[in-house]
């Protein structure tokens, strides 16, 4: 069973050390992430996310602003979407 692909942020470094201790594989967000991450973790949410207007995602985008990296790590347990 491989390990789920979380999309993080750069400015996110510590979230992702603690989500790569968890056992998920990390990868930088970018607009290829959004259709092979299984959750998204951002430093915040505004209108135009990642520079479009209208991403195509079906994974559950986590908005890490204001919450420690186990909060994060707890949310992307709870969130991530299954893929087989």
């Amino acid at each position: 069973m491989s390990r789920p692909t979380i999309a993080v942020e750069s400015q996110l470094s510590l979230h992702s050390h603690i989500l790569q201790e968890a056992g998920y594989h990390v990868i930088a967000l970018n607009e290829k992430a959004l259709g092979t991450a299984q959750a998204i973790v951002v430093s915040g949410i505004d209108n135009n996310f990642l520079g479009m207007q209208d991403p195509k995602t079906l994974a559950p985008v986590i908005d890490a602003d204001g919450m420690t990296p186990e909060q994060v790590l707890a949310a992307v347990k709870d969130r991530a979407i299954e893929r087989h």
